[in-house]
């Protein structure tokens, strides 16, 4: 019974407080520190000055990537690479001579870089054949006036004349190639007209038939140089030989006239009458013909009849008289 009174004072009893200035009376001693494990990394005493010092590297390393991958990037197939440019200033070029070239330049159908240019469609209109060489065109305002009736002569070829041999044949072939109305194609030389203002051109079809060399290459035209006009004669030269071993056309059906000699002086008939008081000469009072040496010269680019000699160097004389163009 005793017991139980003594657990129940104690249990309803509270304790004693402690003293507030019980600690100071104790020694005081640091805590001892626990040994470091070296496999643990330490702690940062400034943790945001590392973060700063990474931000920056992986700024820095960034830019630098974005450079190698932009230099080693290779050029897409539109783009060209760039070149290092100079910083010489350019050579000047030589100024070109005051005086003007005393040739027109040629009409070359080729660029500088060496790509050939677009072939103009035929725009030159034929409003008639003359003859196996010469007609008359329309031009379109390019090599002839345009809207303007002119006459061209053909470069690099000669047909015969009106009534020589093949003429009609010479006439009839052009014709059939250049019907009035039909389209051509024309290029110029270093020359572009003769003093009897005809129009030296090569001449093209619509179905890109080259006419100067057709028709020297049928036999219905001789090869002719004159000079400086020569951009086509090897091609048409060419076209000659391989009518010649051909035998084609004139070269075959008119054989060439030998040339005539003067007959020998016989002893003076004292019958005959004084040259004096007989009529006139026949070539009396006639204009020279055309001399050699310019582009050839057809009868219908003449007035009338020539006195052109022995030697005839357009062939104008049919009958071998001395006279070219009878029938003017």
């Amino acid at each position: 019974m005793r017991h139980r009174l003594t657990h129940l004072e104690g249990a309803m009893c509270p304790s004693r407080p402690p003293d507030a200035r019980a600690w100071r009376d104790q020694s005081w001693q640091p805590r001892p520190r626990r040994p470091r494990d070296p496999r643990r990394p330490g702690r940062l005493k400034h943790p945001w000055i590392t973060a700063l010092a990474v931000v920056l590297g992986l700024l820095l390393g960034l830019g630098g990537l974005g450079s190698l991958l932009e230099d080693g990037r290779e050029p897409t197939s539109g783009s060209s690479t760039p070149t290092e440019t100079s910083t010489r200033p350019p050579a000047r070029s030589p100024a070109p001579p005051s005086s003007p070239p005393s040739s027109p330049p040629r009409d070359d159908t080729a660029t500088p870089a060496g790509k050939p240019s677009p072939t103009p469609p035929p725009s030159v209109v034929v409003v008639g054949v003359v003859d196996g060489d010469t007609l008359d065109v329309r031009g379109d305002g390019r090599i002839l006036p345009k809207d303007r009736v002119a006459r061209v002569r053909l470069l690099e070829v000669d047909t015969p004349e009106k009534g020589a041999c093949f003429a009609d044949e010479a006439t009839a072939r052009t014709t059939a190639l250049l019907p009035p109305g039909s389209r051509v194609r024309v290029q110029r030389d270093v020359e572009l007209m003769d003093r009897y203002d005809r129009h030296l051109l090569y001449v093209w079809t619509e179905d890109g038939t080259f006419l100067n060399e057709s028709l020297v290459r049928s036999g219905h035209a001789e090869a002719v140089l004159f000079p400086p006009n020569d951009k086509h004669w090897t091609a048409i030269a060419g076209a000659e030989d391989a009518a010649r071993q051909a035998g084609a056309g004139l070269l075959s059906a008119c054989p060439e006239t030998p040339p005539q000699t003067p007959a020998a002086p016989g002893p003076a008939d004292p019958a005959a009458p004084d040259p004096a008081d007989s009529a006139a000469s026949p070539d009396a009072g006639l204009p020279d013909g055309p001399p050699a040496g310019v582009p050839d010269v057809d009868c219908s680019d003449l007035p009338g009849p020539v006195r052109v000699g022995p030697d005839d160097p357009h062939r104008l004389d049919r009958d071998g008289d001395g006279i070219g163009c009878d029938a003017n």
